[in-house]
């Protein structure tokens, strides 16, 4: 549970904002303390966030409003966001086998685009965009939830294998990468992982939904030169917020994803993660 002046630290939005749009549009139900004192729970907190981004996207207040109250998840889903272009015609075989359940032509696909050997060249021109095109394949209802689900599980699996199959590099500066708590999009960073990995910088990948108490546990355990989160999405901003102000007081801190921008204080990797990986991985190689 946070008090306002936290969740308005984590949300960017000003206490006096918080408290009209709570009391104003209802966007926000708190709890209170035995003091009486508002309280803020993870879901509010989210909540608030969609609504910040929205208005800063140019929406009213009381436009965004109804729709973060309505579902703040779908809200989430009207903001604009940087989008990789799709010149591999693949991309549209990917939705084919979600709207079909193509279980072979999916592994055929799969094997064929990770047959290429360049990860990064991989994950940037065509994983990436082609489950952006699956993303707007289902929301024009072309493919549904459990073709979606298909196809993107089937992504992980095999982004996760081509990961586990590469040699640990032995020595070098290692990066720790994952998600924060409540954020489970895990593909961005694990493909930016998968790339990292590949070009010989040892990375320890935590997976998505991981708390702050283990994120610094974690740090302070592995001692890492680097670490690497992802902001996916705008309700995954409070936590990300929190992450990073806990962690750049003991190592470096590096963010991509598609909200990176709303995050203030951590070195941005910009919206290629194979690129991003890349260049990472060059500054971390040793001098000479």
């Amino acid at each position: 549970m946070y008090t306002v002046g936290r969740a308005a630290e984590l949300t960017g939005v000003s206490s006096t904002t918080l408290r009209k749009w709570e009391q104003r549009y209802g966007v926000v139900v708190p709890q209170r303390s035995a003091g009486n004192y508002r309280l803020y729970d993870d879901e509010a907190v989210r909540r608030l966030s969609v609504m910040r981004t929205l208005v800063d996207a140019g929406w009213s207040a009381h436009e965004a409003a109804a729709h973060v109250v309505d579902d703040a998840s779908a809200a989430e889903a009207e903001v604009a966001r940087p989008e990789p272009q799709t010149p591999d015609p693949r991309a549209r075989q990917l939705v084919q086998c979600a709207i079909d359940f193509d279980v072979p032509g999916l592994e055929w696909l799969l094997a064929d685009v990770f047959d290429d050997g360049d990860h990064a060249r991989v994950v940037d021109e065509w994983l990436m965009p082609s489950m952006v095109e699956l993303g707007k394949a289902w929301q024009r209802g072309e493919v549904s939830v459990a073709g979606e689900h298909f196809v993107s599980s089937a992504v992980h699996r095999r982004l996760a294998q081509a990961f586990q199959a590469l040699p640990v590099a032995p020595r070098g500066p290692r990066v720790v990468a994952g998600l924060a708590r409540g954020s489970r999009h895990e593909l961005g960073v694990l493909a930016f992982s998968l790339v990292l990995r590949s070009r010989g910088v040892p990375v320890t990948y935590l997976g998505g939904d991981l708390p702050l108490e283990a994120w610094v546990g974690t740090v302070r355990l592995v001692a890492p030169a680097a670490v690497v989160l992802a902001a996916p999405t705008v309700e995954d901003l409070p936590a990300v917020r929190e992450v990073v102000e806990a962690l750049m007081p003991m190592t470096t801190v590096f963010l991509g994803g598609a909200h990176q921008d709303q995050v203030v204080g951590p070195e941005r990797l910009g919206h290629l993660a194979g690129a991003a990986a890349t260049a990472l991985a060059d500054r971390l190689a040793p001098a000479g």
